[in-house]
């Protein structure tokens, strides 16, 4: 399946599991629309959760995840733009992915509105998602 298609597909899934607003961000590794490991950062810990602590996170995801794809996402609130903690994240991501000697793959940001590349910039959004 296409990756424009899985992010589609990952955009409805949160939707239908998240209905709020404001939610706690989870960064996932593994391969879209299959097998993947996450990890939930509560917002009550966001002052805690520095470059160190999202790069141990990522190199954990990584290991539970071995010789799947080398993307990773945010599922995060608000719009598909561009937000200082998607660059942490890929930021953390490539020194995880240095640690286990494997270059990190895509790095997406989805939210209930749509999905963004991390890398490039590439987005889309919906107003109303028919799956």
């Amino acid at each position: 399946m296409d990756v424009t298609q899985l992010l589609r597909t990952e955009v409805g899934l949160l939707r239908q599991r998240e209905s709020r607003r404001v939610f706690d961000t989870a960064v996932h590794v593994g391969t879209l629309g299959g097998t993947h490991d996450s990890w939930v950062s509560r917002r009550a810990d966001a002052p805690v959760v520095d470059a160190a602590l999202r790069t141990d996170v990522v190199s954990a995801l990584l290991e539970r995840t071995a010789g799947l794809s080398d993307t990773v996402w945010l599922t995060r609130s608000g719009r598909p733009e561009a937000y200082d903690e998607d660059l942490a994240w890929l930021a953390a991501a490539t020194t995880a992915f240095a640690q286990h000697g494997r270059a990190v793959g895509d790095c997406y940001a989805v939210t209930r509105y749509g999905w963004r590349d991390v890398r490039t910039g590439e987005s889309r959004s919906w107003q109303r998602l028919r799956l």
